[in-house]
């Protein structure tokens, strides 16, 4: 990957960016990428040489490293932080190497993935689930499961993400009936699959990331991994700036303001929000090698 620095960040900023200490080697995929869309990784792993990315677009990323180092100083010996995990089979990796570190493991077997992530992440999470990091949390469960003997006699038991907000308002969480979080540090119990469940989605996954990384042209990313949102049509009230309802069709939305006794184009209006693939647009660092986004939304 080559990094640039266009907004001319300090050079200290620069160093501490490009002196990532992370290391992929020794296992065919991680954790983290095993749960990434296939043709992201797939690309990235092609193009990785050609790959620009700017130090600005990596501070979030270095934050977050930071905290990890700062949860090393509070430790136990009887606790286990930053491990590398590695397990390989025929039956579940097909003979892939995968990799996982967590973060932090207790002696009381509560395994905690720390996340410097934003409010709506986390409001998200709380609220509609967040599969990534069910699938991430259960991938690591399974990776101990298979290293039992480098783990001080703990066992797993409980899965959790503990999420710092790097943009936490304290006006919002005082809101009245709002589900905004109340504090800046968020503890999110996370479902623990059982082991069949748990082999079973990283054999698919495995295959699913062998298959995109062989084929001439790996499948297009799904709406979900696009974290695409359809258009929507906004009824607006003339004077104010929230919507009065956000509806999935032209039609609905014509219907609603018959309903409610209103006129278009007498004190309200439909304004036609167009859908967009969020993900693609503005946080794939491969999509100028991608055929969809060179073909769909590219412009």
């Amino acid at each position: 990957m080559k990094l640039t620095n266009l907004a001319n960040l300090p050079k200290v900023i620069e160093r501490a960016v490009t002196n990532d200490p992370y290391d992929s080697d020794g296992s065919d995929i991680s954790a983290t990428r095993l749960v990434a869309p296939p043709r992201i990784v797939a690309l990235q792993k092609k193009h990785a040489h050609e790959i620009e990315e700017d130090v600005s677009d990596r501070i979030w990323s270095l934050l977050g490293q930071s905290v990890h180092h700062v949860i090393e100083r509070s430790v136990r010996p009887e606790d286990i932080s930053e491990l590398r995990l590695f397990y390989k089979d025929k039956q579940v990796t097909n003979d892939w190497t995968i990799s996982g570190t967590f973060d932090y493991l207790q002696s009381d077997g509560n395994l905690v993935d720390f996340k410097v992530t934003s409010a709506w992440s986390v409001l998200e999470a709380t609220t509609k689930g967040k599969p990534e990091w069910e699938q991430q949390l259960n991938i690591l469960d399974y990776l101990c499961s298979k290293n039992s003997d480098k783990l001080k006699n703990i066992q797993v038991k409980k899965l959790y993400i503990m999420a710092i907000l790097r943009d936490w308002s304290k006006n919002k969480a005082q809101e009245v009936n709002s589900d905004y979080p109340k504090k800046q540090v968020v503890i999110i119990p996370i479902k623990r699959w059982n082991k069949s469940q748990q082999e079973e989605f990283i054999k698919q996954r495995v295959l699913a990331h062998q298959k995109a990384q062989t084929a001439t042209t790996a499948p297009v990313c799904s709406s979900l991994e696009r974290w695409s949102k359809p258009d929507q049509f906004a009824v607006m009230k003339d004077g104010r700036k929230a919507a009065l309802r956000l509806l999935s069709t032209m039609q609905d939305a014509k219907k609603y303001i018959k309903d409610k006794n209103m006129t278009e184009g007498k004190g309200c209006s439909i304004v036609h929000r167009v859908g967009s693939d969020v993900r693609c647009e503005q946080y794939c660092n491969v999509n100028k090698f991608c055929d969809y986004y060179n073909k769909e939304l590219a412009f």
